[in-house]
């Protein structure tokens, strides 16, 4: 898969079958505890981080991964991507390091249970986990 990844300049597909298919090898070492599968695990390991990375760079670069097993990255990085420059520019409505959330869906944050309609002022690292799980809407600033 890496082969694959480093020749093109587009993303590579990469079906479920063939994610399948290496989850299921590297169980296989990872059920061996032995010098020689530990070694054998820590390369593939790297070899993995590596497709990510790459993956990762294509994607901030605009590339697509739609069909691939992988794709929720692409979601991810967007809506990272939107998160952060609405926040640097004024975007959402802000004090401090805190970002006003709209409650979306009942939730429990700091002991407090919020109700959809809710706000909360939140760090930004937290209004960004939150928004990823669709929990949150940031208020934006008009």
């Amino acid at each position: 898969m890496l082969a694959r990844e480093l020749k093109g300049e587009e993303a590579e597909v990469i079906t479920e079958e063939e994610a399948e298919e290496a989850i299921s090898a590297f169980r296989k070492v990872r059920g061996k505890r032995d010098k020689v599968h530990d070694a054998e695990l820590k390369v593939y390991s790297e070899i993995a981080e590596s497709l990510f990375e790459v993956r990762l760079m294509k994607v901030v670069e605009g590339k697509r991964l739609d069909s691939s097993f992988d794709s929720w990255i692409q979601e991810v990085v967007t809506k990272m991507r939107e998160f952060y420059v609405n926040l640097l520019t004024g975007g959402y409505v802000t004090k401090g390091n805190k970002v006003l959330c709209h409650v979306k869906t009942e939730v429990a944050h700091g002991g407090i249970s919020l109700k959809p309609g809710d706000y909360l002022l939140t760090p930004a690292k937290t209004a960004l986990y939150l928004w990823l799980q669709d929990l949150v809407e940031p208020a934006r600033s008009s």
